[in-house]
């Protein structure tokens, strides 16, 4: 993992050097960032989708004193951090100003909108409403695919290590695809009709949850679980890209990483079960959990019941949670500078 953070560091040094010569053209800009679901079953660091549910907003002003200072305010503002280095917002503009070499420096104001450590993209949510806000500050027109890489290493400040599949739905909007060798992103527009219900349960959570959630898996898989998620993560595609919300669905079994963390989530068979009886079309962990989502046809069922099944399944085995319906979302954007 090291080796890939510094290998993405390089990369945007190159990226962000030819830039160099750009001048601030603006003295504040605001952006923002939806939250998202990462992994969708089969599709473990591949697939990610943005969602309409939340949003964090990010708003950077240029100032005379050089230097990054980030302040966070907004839902679960107590439990992000204020420092450069452990902040994805923060990290990705310290990045940013000292390869640009500016004589200036950056306030960085982090409103946060999206609930954090639910497996909704909310470390993503912050860098990428950031880096959008950068891109646009300094004018730089980076490329979408650099966008997302700057998002990516923003996730070393939450994770330890660069996940793209967050960050590239919260970049990009819609549903993507990320390949990281070669590095390649594509994004699908998901159905018209493809709604998701949202089940987050309030468990305890570890620290640095997604660190210990990933460390729980195996470093080596049997072949015929590989070839099963190779086969339903292709069907997943194939939905999308035919606007197929049956075939979606049924793509959305997991047999390598949904059974060890499935262990994670109490009541997690009888959710699912709650939410295919409600009607949901597939059922998987919304990144590294705990929240579930299940994705749904509007043609034949309405998303908000679907979830609010979901929730009387874990509330029936004393579990409170949080239910939400949604749809697919854009991605980032600017929203004001000046």
């Amino acid at each position: 993992m090291l080796k890939m953070n510094n290998d993405l560091k390089d990369i945007l040094h190159r990226r962000l050097g030819e830039k160099r010569a750009n001048s601030a053209v603006c003295n504040m800009v605001r952006g923002v960032a939806p939250s998202s679901t990462a992994n969708l079953g089969p599709g473990f660091d591949v697939f990610g989708m943005a969602l309409d549910l939340f949003s964090d907003i990010v708003q950077i002003d240029l100032v005379s004193e050089r230097g990054v200072t980030v302040q966070v305010g907004g839902l679960d503002h107590e439990r992000v951090s204020t420092a450069v280095d452990k902040n994805t917002a923060g990290f990705v503009a310290k990045l940013v100003l000292d390869t640009l070499k500016k004589p200036q420096g950056l306030v960085i104001t982090l409103t946060k909108g999206v609930p954090v450590g639910r497996g909704l993209g909310s470390s993503a949510a912050s860098a990428a409403a950031c880096v959008v806000a950068l891109d646009a500050l300094f004018g730089l027109g980076l490329r979408s695919d650099d966008l997302v890489r700057l998002v990516a290493y923003g996730e070393v400040a939450a994770a330890g290590a660069v996940h793209f599949d967050n960050a590239a739905a919260a970049v990009l909007g819609g549903f993507v695809v990320v390949s990281q060798k070669p590095f390649k992103v594509s994004k699908f527009e998901p159905p018209t009709g493809l709604e998701v219900a949202v089940a987050s349960p309030n468990v305890e959570l570890p620290k640095e949850k997604t660190k210990v959630m990933r460390n729980m898996l195996p470093g080596k898989v049997d072949l015929g679980l590989v070839t099963n998620n190779v086969a339903h993560a292709s069907l997943f595609v194939a939905g999308m890209a035919l606007s197929d919300i049956d075939m979606i669905g049924d793509a959305m079994s997991d047999s390598i990483v949904e059974p060890i963390r499935s262990k994670m989530i109490p009541m997690f068979s009888d959710v699912k079960r709650a939410a295919y009886e409600a009607g949901a079309s597939g059922v998987a962990i919304s990144g590294a959990g705990p929240t579930m989502l299940a994705v749904c046809n509007s043609a034949r069922v309405n998303a908000k019941d679907v979830a609010h099944a979901m929730k009387e399944a874990f509330e029936r085995g004393n579990v409170s949670c949080e239910a939400y319906w949604a749809k697919p979302s854009s991605g980032a954007s600017v929203v004001e500078k000046r």
